[in-house]
């Protein structure tokens, strides 16, 4: 199945960067592209898109504005030459940030993250009235569906083939990928190393190698640095 996308960007070299980005990726179905936040918004209102490419400094509405104003928004990509507003737009639930200039395979990591059918086939999700939709999640460990409140969760580990759901009163373990589970979580988690992602309202402090959880220490991977910094907006200094 095809996720179907526009692009909101009003830099002409971004936009052709894009479109060629997205037209080697098979399964991106480019619906139109957008120099302001307000012609985007009137065509999602007649369409349906899956995901957009949104940048931060755009005509007439900026893109954060435009993710506080739009109404069942699909996933949002940021695209920015600006660091400063990571952390903004990761509360209003982009699914990435992605800085100026960006690989091919940065963008690729990107869009992986997006999908028509979010939750993973072993996952069954409930919703109440009194909860959103994506504020817990049953998963399976040894044959019994167990309730875990995201919020709860301190961190997760990757245990190869499964994955270890700490939330500092009860490890759950449950066959999963990790990648997976990034999904599912979303962007009030962040992903520090290939085998941990950890609750940011859980974090208590971090330098260039370890990220805190009070007294408790995990390791921050080479490679994710750079989610830090655009988590938190800052490098963690040596």
């Amino acid at each position: 199945m095809s996720i179907k996308c526009i692009i909101i960007e009003d830099e002409k070299a971004a936009q052709e960067i894009l479109v060629s980005f997205i037209s080697r990726v098979e399964w991106l179905e480019l619906l139109g592209v957008f120099d302001d936040a307000l012609s985007g918004l009137e065509f999602i209102k007649k369409n349906d898109p899956d995901l957009i490419f949104l940048d931060i400094q755009i005509p007439g509405v900026s893109g954060i504005d435009f993710l506080k104003i739009v109404k069942r928004a699909p996933q949002i990509i940021i695209t920015s030459a600006y660091s400063q507003y990571a952390l903004e737009a990761f509360e209003l639930d982009v699914r990435d940030y992605l800085m100026k200039p960006f690989s091919f395979e940065r963008f690729l990591k990107a869009a992986n993250k997006i999908s028509p059918k979010p939750e993973p086939s072993q996952i069954y999700q409930i919703s109440h009235p009194q909860e959103s939709p994506n504020s817990f999640a049953f998963f399976n460990v040894s044959k019994k569906m167990v309730k875990v409140q995201f919020s709860d969760i301190l961190f997760v580990e990757s245990m190869r083939e499964y994955v270890s759901i700490n939330t500092g009163k009860e490890k759950i373990i449950t066959k999963m990928g990790i990648g997976e589970i990034e999904k599912l979580l979303g962007a009030g988690y962040l992903r520090i190393h290939r085998s941990f992602i950890v609750n940011k309202e859980k974090i208590t402090a971090f330098t260039a190698e370890e990220m805190f959880i009070d007294k408790l220490s995990l390791p921050i991977g080479p490679n994710y640095k750079r989610f830090i910094e655009i988590a938190f907006g800052k490098q963690p200094q040596a």
